[in-house]
C-alpha cells in the first residue's frame, strides 16, 4: 500500500526533485509516483522542522524529472515499516 509523502514542487538545478514533504520518512527510502513508477531515493531533508522539505535522487530509469512536478509522491508502508527501530545491531 502507498502513503502520500508529499508534493513535487519543482526540479533543482543539478535535477533533483524537491518535494514539499507532509510527514518525515526515513533517509533513503524509495519514493514513487501513485502508478508505482520508481522515482528515485530520497536522500536529504532540508528547511524548517514544521514545514520540511525532501531532496530526491532520480532513478537512472527516470528520463524526465521535471514531467513529475505538481504530482504527489508516494513511500511504501512495507518500507516504512522496515526502516522503524534504529537497527543498531544491539541484539543478544
Amino acid at each position: 500500500m502507498l502513503k502520500k509523502v508529499g508534493d513535487i514542487m519543482h526540479v533543482s538545478h543539478d535535477r533533483r526533485l524537491v518535494i514539499k514533504l507532509s510527514f518525515t520518512p526515513p533517509i533513503n527510502i524509495t519514493v514513487y509516483d501513485y502508478a508505482m513508477k520508481r522515482l528515485g531515493t530520497l536522500y536529504d531533508i532540508i528547511g524548517p522542522v514544521n514545514s520540511p522539505y525532501g531532496l530526491v535522487k532520480p532513478d537512472p530509469q527516470l528520463s524526465r524529472p521535471e514531467n513529475f512536478v505538481g504530482k504527489s509522491a508516494y513511500v511504501r508502508d512495507v518500507d516504512l515499516r522496515r526502516r522503524r527501530g534504529g537497527g543498531h545491531g544491539h541484539s543478544k
